[in-house]
């Protein structure tokens, strides 16, 4: 999706605590032998607090730093991966009660870690179909720290983080320009992220621990994996970046760095860089590995990184890259056009 008067006006991200992974491995919940094969070295962990209270923290942030009223905002959209609160209960209503206020539409969007791109598509289609001046909100955030996940051993290649992160929308002016952004399922592959768990009763309703490397592992066993899986979902990512290259009039050697998911090093060279041709240094991995895997804000969360550490100024472009359940695609290219003014 090519967008032609979608502007960036505002991040904001809330990161609390790193815990390093040699404590996993003197806990006897990680091993010395996976932080050299996999590279991670730290996630985040949050405690006690709520998601969507890290959800609200950086959501301000990102308000306050775009400089737009809260009136603006016609569209907030909250992404969840993890358990929110009370069930029943719908957490974008509490950002639009503490924050916003009034009587924007305001709706979750439940995409596994893929969300954020589906919101920025959703997001910019309003705005560019909106009156001049409006604005639009997306947050995400998720709290691991329960008895239904081993933040350790969800997912091999990966380990979960407590995070949150926030974006400033507006079809009026801001820092950056959205230049494209879309998204590409691969539903052969479905299956991937549920084989072997039932769909009735939730495994969150008995007590079932969420373990996607076991269910990964029982696809591949079952038969019902395609012998090309690996290589249809390869083939839509890269038809997907081309056609956001293309609609932002781009081509990869125009990209200043790329963020991808937190993920171990083997995933992010193999499945991202070198079919881009595009080196470890411009990614965000160096900076991801300390972070974890903070489901669905792992881009939004590195593009606040590079904002504040110099790694992209005015005239850089970044390419943002996500893999989720179902199994989903999505990505989308920013350009930065002036230094943003938390910038010091």
């Amino acid at each position: 999706m090519r967008t032609g008067n979608v502007y960036i006006a505002g991040v904001g991200v809330h990161l609390p605590e790193t815990v390093s992974a040699t404590t996993a491995v003197d806990a006897g919940t990680y091993s010395a032998e996976e932080i050299e094969r996999y590279g991670l070295t730290a996630v985040t962990v949050a405690g006690d607090v709520p998601a969507p209270e890290m959800a609200l923290s950086a959501a301000r942030q990102a308000l306050e730093r775009s400089g737009l009223p809260p009136a603006e905002i016609d569209t907030l959209l909250y992404v969840s991966v993890w358990h929110q609160g009370p069930e029943g209960w719908c957490p974008q209503s509490y950002l639009q009660r503490h924050l916003l206020g009034g009587d924007c539409l305001a709706a979750e969007i439940r995409q596994g870690c893929n969300g954020v791109f589906g919101a920025l598509e959703l997001a910019a289609a309003r705005l560019e179909s909106g009156e001049p001046g409006r604005g639009a909100l997306i947050a995400a955030a998720d709290n691991f720290g329960t008895p239904g996940v081993d933040r350790w051993r969800a997912n091999p290649g990966f380990l979960l983080g407590d995070g949150g992160s926030a974006l400033v929308l507006s079809n009026r002016a801001g820092f950056a320009r959205l230049l494209s952004v879309g998204t590409r399922t691969v539903p052969e592959l479905e299956e991937l992220h549920r084989s072997g768990a039932p769909m009735f009763p939730p495994g969150a309703t008995t007590g079932e621990q969420l373990d996607f490397g076991t269910r990964a592992a029982r696809f591949f066993r079952s038969g019902d994996m395609p012998p090309d899986g690996g290589l249809r979902l390869l083939k839509a990512q890269g038809e997907l970046i081309d056609a956001c290259l293309e609609e932002a009039g781009l081509q990869t050697s125009d990209i200043t760095r790329v963020a991808y998911m937190n993920t171990e090093r083997a995933m992010t060279e193999e499945r991202l860089l070198a079919p881009l041709g595009l080196t470890l240094e411009q990614s965000t991995w160096e900076f991801g590995r300390a972070v974890g895997h903070v489901s669905a804000s792992d881009q939004v969360i590195s593009f606040d990184h590079l904002l504040t550490t110099g790694g992209l100024r005015a005239g850089d472009r970044l390419l943002a890259l996500g893999v989720g359940p179902g199994v989903g695609i999505g990505c989308a290219v920013i350009e930065v056009t002036e230094t943003p003014r938390w910038v010091g």
